[in-house]
């Protein structure tokens, strides 16, 4: 679906930053409370999905706990490539998607930032994954749903990817600049997802930080 993913982006700069560094998606953050968060109904979204269409980026609309309208509704207005749950959603939200015409599907698996095991991830992963849905595994976030900045068990995760075999996925939690390239190589991820990661602040990204984690994390993926 994509290899390097920009989520939270909330000013066409932004877009420009993410084109430029080789970068090849967004996340336009559709959760109220979040420091990241764009009004779908207002004209700064239609400027960014509009610039990230002529960018040729993948636009990926995040909700959480939204409704199926909702989702709908905006997915249609911003011409979103993809609809990622990122909330409490439960299995039976897919077909109901599906059935509207939205195919493209991400699914965040919240998962625990201390120790892993595979029986944990599979827990959460395998019940998505078995209906052909695409899994960000992120970091827990509890309320905040995420853009915590802290990491995985990268290590655990690559066990779980090379026992599964069959699952499309994308490695986010904590992923920065610097650390990057080591998730990359450690956990075996051929697609990563960061937001906090490239903020120069909360909430307001940095050209240059997009730039240094793009260019490390193509490095990496043309080295696994």
């Amino acid at each position: 679906m994509f290899h390097i993913k920009i989520c939270g982006v909330r000013e066409v700069t932004d877009m420009e930053a993410v084109f430029k560094s080789g970068a090849d998606a967004i996340g336009l953050n559709f959760y109220p409370p979040s420091c990241r968060f764009v009004d779908p109904e207002t004209t700064l979204a239609e400027r960014l999905a509009s610039k990230a269409g002529e960018l040729g980026l993948v636009r990926v609309g995040v909700f959480v706990n939204s409704s199926v309208e909702a989702m709908l509704r905006v997915s249609e207005r911003l011409e979103l490539e993809a609809v990622q749950l990122h909330g409490d959603e439960q299995i039976g939200i897919v077909s109901r998607l599906r059935d509207h015409g939205v195919t493209k599907l991400i699914r965040a698996i919240k998962l625990p930032t201390g120790p892993l095991t595979i029986q944990a991830i599979k827990n959460r992963a395998d019940p998505w994954a078995s209906l052909g849905i695409h899994l960000l595994l992120d970091a827990d976030g509890g309320r905040s749903h995420g853009g915590t900045g802290k990491t995985l068990d990268w290590a655990v995760i690559r066990q779980w990817a090379e026992q599964r075999g069959d699952v499309s996925w994308t490695l986010a939690g904590g992923l920065n600049p610097e650390n990057v390239a080591a998730a990359i190589t450690k956990g075996a991820a051929s697609s990563v997802d960061t937001a906090s990661g490239v903020e120069a602040e909360r909430g307001k990204k940095s050209g240059s930080m997009i730039s240094q984690f793009s260019e490390n994390a193509l490095v990496a993926l043309r080295r696994s």
